[in-house]
């Protein structure tokens, strides 16, 4: 299945505006771990730090994701920042167990309560080497 053809969870609370209308643009802490994708349009979204970033393909996604359950429509409102890096994945450092989302950096995800909010599917995550991972980065932030 294509990014394209993902099917859509119903509209959530940040559903997007009505065409031509203006609408600022906010941080969303209590979005973080959701993944948007508005109906007809082929990106998806995922927020991390109350904004959205773009999974730039879909060996992206199937990294982190198992199947497209769990998109919902909207978060149009939601401000965009930098996308994921493709071939972003999830790690488990050997050294001490810490799972990571890794990209441009490594970001600690502190738990499995954590892990869930985002829907991070256990069974991608890989065993790797501290020193075949980037640079540590901000820690992966729960809902607030």
């Amino acid at each position: 299945m294509s990014l394209i053809g993902a099917p859509h969870a119903p509209a959530s609370a940040a559903a997007a505006p009505p065409t031509g209308e203006l609408v600022a643009q906010v941080v969303c802490g209590g979005c973080n771990g959701f993944r948007y994708q508005n109906p007809g349009e082929k990106a998806v979204y995922l927020v991390i730090d109350g904004v959205r970033h773009h999974v730039p393909d879909e060996l992206t996604y199937f990294n982190l994701w198992a199947n497209w359950a769990g998109l919902q429509s909207g978060g149009a409102v939601i401000d965009i920042g930098a996308p994921l890096v493709s071939g972003s994945y999830l790690a488990r450092e050997n050294e001490t167990g810490r799972i990571y989302l890794v990209g441009r950096t490594k970001r600690w995800i502190r738990n499995g309560q954590i892990l869930d909010q985002y829907a991070f599917d256990r069974s991608r995550i890989r065993n790797v080497n501290r020193a075949s991972l980037p640079a540590e980065g901000p820690v992966i932030p729960g809902r607030s």
